[in-house]
């Protein structure tokens, strides 16, 4: 009897993983990460640059404050970083027609790569130029999402210890939003809001869990980074541990769809039907440009 059970148990396993592991391998977790990775820091980074150069300085502070506490930005990196938001006016003065159109392109890149992921996860096709505008959409809601959460984060710090309360929770539905939101654009509505809650939701708590890991374990690394090789240590440290980030996007977004499209109790709920094409908004949405 108790071997009829655990072979039950095996078989069952065996069955939920393989579908998601065959999709992690089509996907490819690790290349995808990698790749991930390096378009954020590539194509990000200058975009919050010219974000602090354009926008209130109260935004600049913010991201400095949550390099600090999250990252462990400090010593000459941070004086670096507070000399950069310090002279916004020279940024301002600095910024081209060229250089944003610059700066727009190296962020569709990261677009780009996101939506392949997000794609490959729900096993859907590629878009091709529907891909780079949706993307270009996406840029400008996430700059009204910095924008605002910045603004929210920093009205908190006058509110002392109900501030403190506040804060993670502000973040944390905030992060719910931006990765429910994410890939419903950059799929171009091909997959339900419904059915990519799940996939939100697994993405922000990932998200929160690394947050709260990276306030206790990259402050000590970039510091030991930074004493050792300088500046360009802490380049290193921050590209290790963005690559640890977009592994747990890429898992999200592939245990969500699997998830989803599953024939279980869990599938239909995250679906909110027991028909495994509810999932879908459009068929006719699929096809080719």
């Amino acid at each position: 009897m108790a071997r009829h059970l655990v072979r039950g148990a095996v078989d069952y396993t065996a069955r939920t993983l393989a579908p998601l592991l065959e999709r992690l391998t089509a996907v490819g977790l690790i290349q995808s990460a990698v790749i991930l990775a390096a378009q954020t820091f590539m194509a990000l980074f200058p975009l919050l640059i010219a974000l602090i150069a354009i926008g209130p300085p109260t935004f600049g502070t913010t991201i400095l404050d949550t390099l600090r506490d999250r990252i462990g930005i400090t010593g000459d990196t941070r004086e670096m970083t507070q000399r950069l938001i310090a002279s916004r006016s020279e940024l301002r003065s600095g910024l081209s027609v060229f250089g944003v159109i610059l700066v727009l392109a190296s962020a569709t890149s990261f677009t780009r790569a996101l939506q392949r992921v997000y794609e490959g996860a729900w096993q859907l096709p590629r878009t091709g130029l529907r891909g780079s505008i949706r993307g270009l959409a996406w840029l400008a809601g996430f700059v009204v999402y910095v924008a605002l959460l910045a603004m929210a984060i920093r009205l908190t710090t006058f509110a002392d210890e109900a501030g403190t309360m506040v804060r993670p929770v502000i973040a944390a539905l905030a992060a719910a939003a931006l990765w429910w939101w994410t890939p419903y654009v950059l799929l171009g509505g091909r997959v339900r809001a419904r059915a990519l809650l799940l996939t939100g939701l697994l993405t922000a708590v990932g998200q929160i869990v690394l947050g709260w890991l990276s306030a206790i374990y990259m402050p000590r690394t970039v510091h030991n980074q930074e004493q050792q090789y300088g500046t360009i240590g802490v380049v290193f440290a921050i590209q290790s541990w963005l690559v640890v980030v977009a592994g747990v996007i890429v898992s999200a977004a592939v245990v969500g769809a699997v998830a989803t499209q599953a024939t279980g109790p869990i599938g239909r709920l995250a679906r909110g039907s027991p028909d495994l094409a509810a999932w879908r908004r459009d068929t006719a949405a699929d096809a080719p440009p």
